[in-house]
Formats: structure tokens, sequence, C-alpha cells
């Protein structure tokens, strides 16, 4: 008997300064495509060779040649944003790593935007800020004056990133582009709280308002609440087409935002009407089984939903801010949840020890690490191949006591749970801080896991660099001649990775350990009896991840700890 449960609940470039009001300058007269690579040849940023081949791949595709490269990986964006700087004599801009604010996009129909291919970028007295990809004639330049009232200053950025601009910031109804678009059918169950208290609570595709209940019904109007419904369903359904684990909801000043976070880094998708907030959050506490009347405290739920195929329970938390209340969401997919240890990253001699240990008949082992760091996969993961033991399994989802675990271990139990620790060995130490005496620690306790999520190098854009130098004594002296990065393309946004793969620190406790514990032994001197032991550290196991090109140093230094 098996018994689970879980006792825890850049832009390279620095923005750029707008704040002054500059002079006009004359809009140079475009250059030839071919000067672009003349730039980067002169640079030093591409080939020869890497040129040509992008130049007969446009020819084919029609597409710009800065754009062709990035794709090939023969250069970054940031590479080509600079090259088209010096190409068009305008100062360049990465509009993703720029705040916008509202003024400037209500200064500038979205039908002028979009005929000219412009994009707002900031409004300081008279004066607009415009990015462009290629340079506006006078006509142009009149016509973005007259709309908008204002003189025109321009900036050159890339034209994917004015495009998903635009979609982001621009909204019809309340509803960004980006949203508004067909999407996978929504259908949202209330949780079990909620339908309790009786009626009907199954919302298909935003289309149902009826059931949106409110203790105060005045408070919002109809079309606030028919926003609400479909913001929600929509945000659910780009959320999992985006590969989300993530969702938040947050108020600012002069807006209401939507970020997810994918692969472990946020990303900005809609920006709504600050006056939506209310409305939305309502909806996510009507569907999490909250109390809708309390604005002032912290509050959970969870819910469920179906995003086309794809069976997913939320857990929503909702907390006060300066600005108003923030909302939370974790996905939590059913069908992803089929792990299996390898899959996920484990392997070698700490599969094989892990495997062992969690076949033994009591015990307990605890999975360690940060929010968002694959805990609980990792227990699915280890719980499916006991399923297949034939063992019966109770998983207990509300938390309980440390003390009810550790005498269920004592009885003949294998117990599994997760706690938030930095490090396998600084486990220990923690529980022992929670009240654990040391002698029932180091009676029931099997092994610790500790583990992180790392980002998988793009396989799209993967590109082979030498090893920068200085970088030696992270490898004890035996750095690898040459290391991989992503160069940033279509297929993973431009940030060189996509996907995540765990990287685990398995702190096996032995007979000398369990003295040690007994002994209350400080962190160093378990840190080297496990070393000792054959435990590979966390840092350790991320840069044999690099030597293999699957990530980067920056995932090192990012997620890891520095040995002592």
């Amino acid at each position: 008997m098996a018994l689970a449960f879980d006792t825890a609940s850049s832009s390279s470039r620095r923005k750029p300064a707008l704040a002054a009001v500059q002079k006009r300058a004359p809009v140079p007269r475009p250059h030839s495509r071919a000067a672009l690579g003349a730039i980067l040849l002169e640079r030093e940023l591409i080939t020869e060779a890497q040129l040509n081949a992008a130049i007969d791949q446009q020819k084919r595709t029609g597409r710009r040649l800065g754009h062709v490269l990035i794709d090939m990986g023969a250069t970054t964006q940031d590479a080509v944003l600079g090259a088209l700087s010096v190409q068009l004599g305008l100062p360049g801009m990465r509009i993703n790593a720029y705040t916008v604010k509202a003024e400037a996009i209500e200064a500038l129909p979205e039908k002028v935007a979009r005929g000219l291919g412009a994009f707002p970028i900031s409004k300081v007295g008279t004066t607009l800020t415009v990015a462009v990809a290629t340079p506006l004639d006078l006509e142009a330049i009149d016509n973005l004056r007259f709309a908008s009232g204002c003189e025109i200053h321009t900036v050159v950025a890339l034209e994917d990133e004015i495009g998903s601009a635009l979609d982001r910031y621009y909204q019809a109804d309340g509803i960004p582009h980006q949203l508004a678009q067909d999407t996978e059918e929504v259908v949202v169950e209330a949780s079990l709280v909620d339908r309790r208290a009786g009626g009907d609570r199954r919302h298909v595709g935003g289309r149902r308002a009826t059931d949106l209940l409110y203790s105060e019904p005045d408070k919002f109007d109809e079309a606030a609440e028919r926003s609400a419904v479909t913001i929600l369903d929509r945000v659910l359904a780009r959320a999992v087409s985006e590969g989300a684990s993530d969702i938040h909801l947050e108020s600012t000043l002069d807006s209401f935002r939507v970020r997810f976070r994918v692969d472990g880094t946020f990303r900005e998708i809609a920006t709504f009407a600050p006056q939506l907030a209310s409305a939305v959050v309502a909806r996510l506490k009507v569907l999490s089984g909250m109390d809708i009347a309390e604005h002032r405290l912290p509050q959970d739920g969870r819910f469920s939903a179906t995003v086309g195929s794809r069976r997913l329970d939320l857990r929503s938390s909702t907390y006060p801010t300066m600005y108003g209340e923030k909302a939370v969401l974790r996905l939590l997919d059913r069908t992803a949840l089929r792990l299996h240890l390898e899959t996920m990253g484990m392997r070698g001699k700490v599969l094989d020890q892990f495997r062992s240990l969690i076949r033994r008949p009591e015990g307990m082992i605890l999975v360690t690490g940060p929010t968002g760091s694959g805990k609980t996969s990792t227990l699915y993961a280890s719980l499916a191949e006991l399923v297949e033991t034939g063992k019966h399994i109770i998983t207990i989802e509300d938390p309980e006591t440390l003390s009810t675990a550790v005498e269920a271990s004592l009885t003949g139990h294998l117990v599994f749970s997760t706690l938030h620790t930095n490090s396998a060995v600084a486990t220990v130490a923690r529980v022992v801080d929670m009240g654990l005496e040391p002698y029932l620690l180091s009676s029931c306790l099997s092994a610790i896991v500790a583990q992180r999520l790392v980002r998988r190098i793009c396989p799209t854009c993967r590109t082979e660099i030498p090893t920068p130098a200085g970088v030696s004594h992270l490898f004890a002296g035996c750095a690898p001649e040459t290391m991989y990065r992503g160069a940033g393309c279509h297929d993973c946004r431009g940030t060189g990775y996509r996907g995540r793969v765990a990287i685990h620190e398995l702190f096996v406790v032995n007979e000398e350990l369990r003295s040690l514990i007994l002994e209350r032994a400080p962190e160093p001197k378990l840190a080297e009896v496990a070393a000792r032991s054959g435990m590979v550290a966390l840092r350790d196991e991320c840069l044999t991840r690099v030597r293999e090109g699957e990530t980067t140093l920056e995932e090192v230094v990012r997620l890891t700890q520095e040995r002592s």
C-alpha cells in the first residue's frame, strides 16, 4: 500500500529612451535588399555561403532577407535589427522589450496603423514615436501625422514584432485580435463547491452568460458579463495552443493584462481595458467556487475545462494588489500527466536507483524544488509505475500534518510527498525545523529528489558556437571546445528555447547518512558524504546537459547554485 500526498500547497538590448522629443529627421531613401546582407557580412555576422543560400531561398519564398536568415539559424534577431538600423538610418527597437503606454495606442487609429505597417510606441507631448519595418515615404508620414494629430518620429523594428504588437494592443469590442480569432471549442465545468449550490454550471464556448451568478447583480452590466465569459474561454484556448503552464491575469494602472508562463518564462499575450478586470476575476471566482464578495483576502479554488480534445484541471488563486485583484491559473493537462520517468528526463544511475526506491514496501520519499519545477509530474510518473505492480494507492490532496506522513511510513506504507527546498541536502534541516525529531526522520526517510526544469535548445535553430572564455572553472577545467545555443526562429518565437527537461539530484539515505541525520550534522557534512556515496549535484547534472548540447550555460546560472 502506498500513501501519496502533497504537503505543499529580455531582451539583450536596453530599452530605448524615448522621453525626449526628437527633431524630425528626413526619412532616408531605402537601400536595396542586398545591402542588408552586405552589412551583416561586413560585421562578420554571417558567411558568404549563408548569404547566398538565403538569397536563393528568398527568391523562392518572397520573404524578407532578414527573416530568411533568422529562420535558417544563420544569425539572430538582434543582429538583423542592428543591420536594418544601419541600412535605413533609423534607431532600432525591440518592441517586445518595451512597455507600450495606452496613450500611444489611442493616438493612432488601428486602420491607419495596419495599413501603413506602423506601430505606435510612445507619445510624449505632441510627438508620436512609431516603429516601422521599412522606411515610409512623405505621403505616409503625412497620413500618420493627420490621423494622430502629432509630429511623427520613426524607429525601425522587426516586421514580425510589429505585426504581433498590432494584434496584441489593438482590440475589437474589448477582445484583442489574437483572442478574437476562431479557437477550439471550450467547455468549462465549475468547481464541485459551486455545483453543489445548484443550477447549470456548464459554459460552452463563451455563449452562455446567464449562469454567471453574482452576489451583487447590479455591479456588472450585461456587456461586461459577456466579455468576461468570452475572454476567459479564449484565453484558456490560447494557453493550451501555446503550451502554457500558468496564466496570470493582473491589473495595472491603465490596463488589465494577460501573461502566460511558457517553458518557465513569462510572455505577455494581451491587454484589456481596465474596466473589464472586475468582471473577468468575478467570472473566475464563480467557476472556482470562491466568494466573489471577498476582495481583501487571498482565495484558492479549482475547476475543470475541456479545450478541443484535451481535458484540463485548473488550480486558481486570487489575491489583492494595489490596482485590484490578481488571478493566477495553473493548468494541469490530464493527458500530459500520463508520464514516464524517462520522458521527464530521469536517466542512467539516478533512474535505476529511483526505480529501486519506489518499489520498496515502506519508507518516505520526498520530491523537492521551487514552485513550477515539476514535482507533481514526478509523483504522477512514479505512481504510474507503481500501478503496474498491483499495489493499492491512495492520494490525499488536502495537506496533512508531517507526523501523519511519518507514522504512515513507519507502519509499513510507502509515502511520497513534495516540499519546497533549494536542494536535497537542505531538505533534512527544513524537515527538522518543521518540528520532526531527527530520530524519526532518520528512521523513515528513504531518499530525497531535488529537481529543476531547464529549457531545451530549440532543435530548429540550434547552432554550434565556440565555448566562451572564462567558463572553464564551471567544468572543473575540462570545458568542451564548442557548445550550442538557439539562434531564435519562428518555432521558438525568437527565444532560442523550445520545451523543458527535468534534471535531478538524488540523495539516497544510507546507514552513514542516517547516523549523521541523527547527530544533526550540518549541511556541508551531509553533502560531502552524499557526494562520496555517488550523489551528483544539480549544477553538475545541468553542466552535463550543456556538454551534450541539450541546454545552455545561461540555464545553469539561472537555475542552479554554485557549489560552496
